[in-house]
């Protein structure tokens, strides 16, 4: 029971924070326990021990088995070249996917990046993993950018949490960008907060 108390907490978080009027997100399947986090060094916890990082922290909190998929230095085709098997081998209930800060750092077409992340979601949704898309604020990836997160979602069936690093950048973290051990445990706490 506690498995599916966090779930739907989680779940319920991510349509707080954003759920548009496109496509619903599917229900999350009973017979998958597992939650995946698939990500870029802020998911990885970078530089940190793995227990201090947010999906680690979360998953404790929440007594659910979670797989962290997060690679330092990872891109939105990175992530997707990788789903197969470092998320879907797992079948995952629900899948947290926080990608595309590297792309912006690479300069990375910000279309070819929305057509992967369109990609990840879909082909996860098609295996049928419920998706929480995260949208990490980065400079001019701001306002304008959001919009493209918020589109996939709506129309793929994802739910989305926006500006993930509020009130952790610059505070709580070892550069600018990384979050700090303090850091991992506010975004944990933002996750299960609702």
């Amino acid at each position: 029971m506690p498995l599916v108390a966090g779930l739907l907490v989680l779940a319920g978080l991510a349509a707080y924070y954003w759920w548009g009027d496109g496509a619903a997100p599917p229900p999350l399947d009973p017979t998958r326990e597992t939650v995946v986090f698939l990500g870029d060094s802020i998911t990885s916890g970078h530089g940190l021990p793995l227990e201090v990082t947010f999906p680690h922290r979360l998953g404790e909190v929440l007594g659910i088995p979670v797989r962290n998929a997060g690679i330092s230095g990872d891109t939105t085709a990175g992530g997707l070249r990788r789903l197969g098997s470092d998320v879907l081998t797992h079948r995952p209930k629900l899948v947290i996917v926080e990608l595309g800060a590297n792309d912006v750092l690479r300069r990375v077409p910000r279309d070819q990046t929305y057509a992967n992340v369109r990609a990840i979601v879909r082909w996860l949704r098609e295996d049928g993993a419920g998706v929480v898309l995260i949208h990490v604020k980065m400079g001019a990836w701001g306002g304008d950018a959001l919009e493209g997160y918020r589109e996939i979602a709506r129309s793929e069936g994802a739910w989305l949490v926006e500006d993930f690093l509020d009130d952790v950048v610059p505070n709580l973290t070892t550069d600018g960008l990384h979050p700090t051990a303090e850091g991992h445990g506010r975004l944990a706490t933002r996750l299960e907060a609702v």
